[in-house]
């Protein structure tokens, strides 16, 4: 069946010019089949995040790989702690003059302390960037920290 390109009426087969417009027919003749048709759905897919490169990201900078996921608040919160574990456990080594004196055993104590606190950190939050990109592309629902 034919039907006319400006106002989509049916026309008549072999006619030249449409009953209800008046439009030529010839030159935007359209034939349209009313068989099988398809029908097109598309579904959102929302991007995925590389584990490996999260992992990368969290060993070179503590929290990025966290960030890297969505995760900004805990990233931001892992490069924070971890800087401030650096920073206690460096600068204390800095203001001890005499290594003889009897506070260095309880400095050196804390320091190998707050270090192996911020090693043990610093490995759960390699493993967390890993789980925080897998978790993101299983879309399992976010958790708000």
């Amino acid at each position: 069946m034919a039907f006319c390109s400006r106002c989509g009426s049916p026309a008549k087969e072999g006619a030249r010019f449409c009953d209800r417009c008046g439009a030529p027919l010839s030159v935007g003749f359209q034939s349209y089949s009313q068989g099988n048709q398809t029908t097109m759905s598309y579904t959102y897919r929302k991007d995925e995040k590389e584990a490996i490169l999260a992992v990368i990201l969290s060993v070179i900078v503590p929290g990025v790989g966290q960030i890297y996921c969505g995760k900004i608040g805990r990233g931001i919160g892992i490069l924070l702690l971890l800087g401030l574990l650096s920073v206690v456990s460096i600068v204390p080594l800095f203001l001890i003059m005499n290594p003889v004196d009897l506070s260095f055993a309880g400095f050196f104590a804390f320091n190998v302390a707050v270090s192996i606190l911020a090693f043990i950190i610093y490995i759960w939050q390699i493993y967390d960037a890993y789980r925080c990109a897998d978790d993101y592309n299983k879309m399992t629902p976010p958790v708000r920290y």
